[in-house]
């Protein structure tokens, strides 16, 4: 049984379909992508598949239900040596069996594993940039900043019609919970986009609507956290304070809550353009985001003409100073200047332009 699902497995091959490239690309022969949740890395996949002859290949998704896991386990390391497959690919590989010998292996997983000899790489959902080239629109770059904003950055929703588009993002947030618990702790905390947090103040209210555990409450905050559908920034020299939440997607709060706020959500924009380009980031209670090793602040403000900007920017010239920093970024929606004051530059950028520079 074990081998005919291998001799299935091995026939498949995907569709030629138009890939679109993302930043993120296969590039060792040995990888572990640890991804996030719709981040279409099954796409990225299929796209370095297109690079074998099919007889090369063999693809394995774990999480297919219709497989019989320890058969497969059994067989895998003989069928791979009979077949001479030149790539393994194992998709949410569990880690519960030693890996095969083979050529290439590309193993996928929600959580950060590490194996020696085996490079790491993260995957996320469409930054900015990415998004435009799946939007392949023709439109000014604030209409599809607008789209950007209100779709989010599931590479999934270019497809989905405008109407479905709630009960599509809730279909998706609803999957990514591991159970009803999760979900709603999910729902909590999406109302607490862009803000300081203290989770034991969650779990009291939490507790007080529904039946739960502080152990089960904090074990379902770190998986949402270990699979990054929630982060969590710290405040600089102060790691024990209140942690900023921010999400994965910004929209989730939008498909789960009545409740909006674009400030909030604009912030959370802002930041995942920092956390998927792997900078040390840090907030202060003078700057939305600090970054030490670049000696820079960025501030989000979002609406503000420049002249009512700067009066608001040299109130916190102190703080500046204090944290040595060099450029203050003043992400915005449209306005621009420039200019420098005690040797610290100052730009208020479209965060359009921004994106494409940081």
């Amino acid at each position: 049984m074990g081998l005919s699902q291998l001799d299935i497995l091995y026939d498949f091959e995907p569709k030629k379909i138009g890939y679109i490239n993302r930043k993120t690309q296969i590039t060792s022969k040995k990888v572990i992508i640890h991804y996030s949740p719709k981040s279409g890395v099954t796409y990225l996949l299929y796209s370095h598949m297109q690079n074998y002859k099919s007889s090369d290949y063999l693809y394995i998704d774990f999480k297919d239900i219709r497989l019989e896991k320890d058969i497969i386990k059994q067989n895998l390391k003989d069928y791979i040596y009979r077949k001479n497959i030149k790539l393994l690919i194992l998709e949410n590989f569990d880690f519960s069996f030693d890996l095969p010998k083979c050529d290439e292996i590309i193993i996928t997983t929600n959580y950060k594993y590490h194996y020696k000899g085996f490079k790491c790489i993260n995957f996320f959902p469409l930054d900015f940039e990415e998004f435009i080239a799946f939007e392949r629109s023709n439109s000014k770059i604030e209409n599809i900043f607008n789209s950007y904003a209100n779709n989010g950055t599931f590479p999934s929703i270019s497809h989905i019609n405008e109407v479905d588009k709630i009960r599509y993002l809730q279909d998706i947030t609803m999957l990514i919970s591991q159970n009803k618990k999760q979900l709603y702790i999910l729902k909590h905390l999406s109302k607490l986009q862009s803000m300081p947090v203290s989770l034991y103040g969650v779990f009291g209210k939490i507790k007080k609507e529904i039946k739960i555990s502080k152990d089960m409450f904090y074990e379902l905050v770190e998986d949402l956290k270990q699979r990054r559908i929630i982060l969590f920034l710290d405040k600089y020299n102060y790691p024990k304070a209140a942690k900023k939440i921010f999400l994965i997607d910004f929209t989730i709060k939008n498909a789960i809550s009545f409740e909006k706020d674009f400030i909030k959500r604009f912030e959370n924009i802002v930041f995942l353009e920092i956390y998927k380009r792997d900078k040390i980031v840090y907030y202060t209670d003078d700057m939305d985001f600090y970054l030490p090793k670049e000696n820079m602040a960025i501030l989000c403000i979002a609406f503000m003409p420049p002249a009512l900007l700067r009066n608001k920017i040299v109130k916190r010239k102190k703080a500046f100073k204090k944290l040595n920093i060099k450029k203050v970024f003043i992400i915005s929606l449209g306005n621009e200047d420039r200019f420098c004051e005690n040797e610290i530059e100052y730009e208020i950028i479209p965060f359009w332009n921004w994106a494409a520079s940081i």
